[in-house]
């Protein structure tokens, strides 16, 4: 039949014409990350136990570490530990073979740097892990994650980033009235951000950065959330 091939296209075009949209406004909007989503190679100290598996498990030799063994001291004592991203194949396997769950995949995509040196993830041990078990009691301390050469001005800004990350956590209403106008979007938006930690870190990163930015991405979750709500009351 002359002209089959073209109504046979036509067809499939009119088929997803009422399809729900899938495209996204990013970085606008940002996208739905399934669980099992694998993001940023994450690293957390205090649960390592330097069995070097990771890295005996590892195609690309990615992860390295340094340990030193005191005196007396039954276990070698890690002293760092390092994530080169720029060459991780992101297969999950020093994940799986991690007796302590020590390694983790966290939603964090945006792993782009300006430096390629800069794409290296350097864990530094903490302080706190060598305190006596009366001076963990008594003292009064911030478990931070110390990284690689950070300047006084990085250090500023991670500070203005927790302090801006605790203001939206615990009075939403005032900080987001600076960037959202209507009571009801605002509300939207806490709710948003009490759920999803993500959407939190991206605000406080943009309430710091870019004012502007902050209030078109927030108004893009809050009218994403509106629209969600209205199909789940259609359906």
């Amino acid at each position: 039949m002359y002209g089959k091939g073209l109504l046979k296209g036509l067809g499939i075009t009119l088929k997803h014409t009422f399809e729900k949209d899938i495209t996204i406004q990013y970085p606008e909007e940002m996208p739905f990350l399934q669980e099992r989503f694998r993001g940023c190679l994450s690293f957390d100290f205090g649960k390592c136990i330097a069995c070097g598996l990771c890295t005996k498990a590892c195609p690309n030799n990615v992860l390295s570490f340094e340990t030193v063994k005191e005196e007396g001291a039954k276990k070698k004592k890690l002293l760092n530990y390092t994530i080169d991203l720029q060459y991780c194949l992101f297969c999950n396997l020093c994940v799986e073979v991690c007796p302590t769950n020590t390694l983790y995949f966290t939603h964090s995509f945006e792993l782009t740097k300006f430096k390629r040196e800069d794409i290296k993830i350097v864990y530094h041990r903490p302080p706190e892990l060598d305190l006596l078990p009366e001076e963990k009691e008594t003292g009064n301390l911030e478990v931070q994650v110390e990284m690689p050469d950070i300047t006084e001005a990085e250090a500023k800004r991670l500070k203005q980033l927790e302090a801006m990350k605790t203001a939206l956590g615990k009075n939403p209403q005032k900080v987001l009235s600076k960037v959202l106008d209507t009571e009801e979007d605002i509300a939207i938006m806490a709710n948003l951000m009490a759920s999803d930690e993500k959407k939190l870190f991206k605000m406080a990163e943009l309430m710091l950065g870019d004012r502007e930015k902050a209030r078109k991405i927030a108004q893009a979750f809050v009218n994403k959330e509106k629209k969600d709500r209205q199909q789940e009351g259609g359906e």
